[in-house]
């Protein structure tokens, strides 16, 4: 199985809604229980997500017995209707919030909850917000996805020692996510005292990359670093292969965008998140999760997918974070930021900005199959 993007469904309105009442999750609400707010979308290409997002918190609190009630309210992505479901979230005394995968709903969301410190795991936005950076104010966000930045670090800090004495080329597509990718890649090989020989913009969603391998061939460069998606990394494979040109193509988590049909080529270099799924320890609760989604008929055929274990970490995380005992009381953010967690995604630990401080992205390579952890 390739490396999924890390991009129980019940009927909800569009207010707060406790659950409570569906048969694969019934369990005792106490009214002191303390309440943990599910933001998610719950439409459009997002809907998906929402449920491994559900199937992993739910699993966590059935599994381990967590005395919590879980509130669920709609994500909009929109500011100023995140804004509204956040005076919600208030109104419930919801102190713990799990979710906002989209970075406009932590926009308008975020000042609302911080006026009364409510705390937010965000499971989808990996930066500051442009209100964060403005104000250089957390609004107690803290964040279980790494920033890019990592992945870009990784890559530089594992391909600098073996490319240092060959010359390479950065290449990207000339969508907003590969001149991303080539602005932060640059300056990272750079830092390391390496600078491509080549760098140029190419058309994706090609047959055929004759041209651009012609360029490559001509200037003796057979080692790419690729801004672009994992079909055009076929491509660009293919024509090479057919010009007698070995190449070496590198790049990040895009790679993962490819038709299913479509054959990765073999030593293509990525850096990414190992599948958690392959960890040991994650293995209890993926069973738990794998249980939950049986039991319904919208998620018979999910696993621990794409969110679903994050989720289930954040569960960890805020039980934990309940859990201390010190006196007086720590605010949940100093907890939060002093902490380290042990989670079924590893060890998690957050920078005073909230930020996720362990680097979890591993150089990884296709070996025909799979993604592997590159040697």
């Amino acid at each position: 199985m390739r490396l999924a993007v890390k991009i129980c469904c019940l009927s909800l309105c569009m207010g707060a809604t406790v659950l409570s009442a569906a048969p694969a999750y019934s369990q005792t609400q106490q009214n002191d229980d303390p309440k943990i707010g599910i933001v998610v979308p719950e439409s459009g290409s997002y809907a998906i997500l929402a449920k491994q997002i559900k199937l992993g918190a739910e699993a966590a609190k059935l599994q381990n017995q967590y005395p919590v009630s879980l509130i669920y309210l709609p994500e909009h992505c929109k500011a100023e209707q995140d804004a509204e479901t956040a005076e919600k979230i208030r109104q419930e005394n919801i102190k713990f919030v799990i979710g906002y995968l989209c970075s406009e709903s932590l926009e308008g969301a975020a000042p609302v909850l911080a006026r009364d410190g409510i705390t937010i795991l965000s499971l989808g936005s990996r930066q500051q917000t442009l209100l964060e950076q403005q104000t250089r104010q957390s609004f107690g966000i803290f964040r279980l996805q790494p920033d890019r930045k990592m992945a870009t670090a990784v890559l530089a800090d594992r391909l600098a020692p073996l490319w240092r004495t060959v010359p390479f080329a950065l290449i990207e597509d000339g969508t907003v996510q590969g001149r991303d990718f080539a602005r932060q890649v640059l300056p990272a090989f750079k830092a390391r005292g390496l600078e491509p020989a080549l760098t140029d913009t190419y058309r994706p969603a090609q047959t055929s990359q004759n041209a651009l391998v012609a360029q490559l061939k001509r200037a003796g460069i057979n080692h790419i670093l690729l801004g672009g998606e994992g079909d055009d990394a076929a491509v660009i494979a293919r024509s090479a292969a057919a010009a007698g040109l070995p190449l070496t193509i590198a790049g990040g988590e895009s790679l993962l965008r490819a038709d299913p049909q479509t054959p990765l080529p073999v030593g293509l270099l990525m850096s990414s998140i190992p599948e958690t799924e392959t960890q040991t320890y994650t293995d209890s609760a993926i069973k738990a999760i794998a249980a939950l989604a049986g039991k319904q008929s919208d998620t018979q055929e999910m696993l621990a997918d794409g969110y679903a274990l994050p989720a289930y970490a954040a569960m960890q995380i805020v039980s934990q974070t309940l859990s201390d005992t010190s006196e007086p009381p720590k605010p949940a953010a100093s907890i939060l930021q002093t902490t380290r967690f042990e989670t079924v995604i590893g060890a998690v630990s957050f920078t005073p900005q909230g930020l996720r401080q362990e680097n979890p992205y591993r150089l990884m390579r296709f070996n025909g199959k799979d993604f592997e952890p590159a040697k």
